[in-house]
């Protein structure tokens, strides 16, 4: 099995961080997995409006950039979308752990094939500063994602 790359190494450490704090101190979105998710940001702690808001939706509109070039791409955006579909139709009752299932089931393949592609780009182009940003927020986000999909379907 091959070590893990400087990038990974770091994003794990913060993925760790994030949910060792978040455990311990209690601090969360607030949310469990069966409350309703309306998918208005207003209702929602600042630290979560400030990631949705300014970290994880520009990061995801920056993968439209490059969808000429890249599956990826390609796969970010349409998961982002395909992830959102239900909410903005109201198909049916969305709760946390739901969102956190659509999340996993939409958004995981782009974090696949982009951490594929990672090694390949060069990090001083705009494209490879993308993936780099696009993969530390798919996996942060999917880690707590998960988190709330196993505590839906399985607690």
């Amino acid at each position: 099995m091959p070590a893990l790359s400087w990038f990974w190494r770091i994003t794990l450490l913060i993925i760790t961080l994030m949910l060792i704090v978040s455990s311990v101190l209690g601090i969360d979105a607030g949310l469990s997995p069966d409350s309703p998710w309306s998918g208005q940001v207003e209702d929602v702690p600042i630290w979560l409006k400030i990631w949705l808001m300014w970290v994880l939706f520009p990061s995801f509109i920056a993968s439209l950039f490059f969808v000429h070039r890249s599956n990826g791409a390609r796969l970010a955006a349409a998961g982002f979308i395909l992830s959102h579909i239900p909410m903005a139709y109201h198909m049916f009752d969305v709760t946390v752990g739901v969102v956190g299932i659509m999340h996993v089931v939409c958004w995981s393949p782009a974090l696949y094939f982009l951490s594929k592609d990672r090694h390949m780009v060069e990090l001083k182009t705009l494209y490879g500063m993308w993936i780099h940003v696009i993969l530390f927020v798919l996996a942060v986000s999917l880690t707590f994602d998960f988190r709330d999909a196993l505590k839906f379907i399985f607690f």
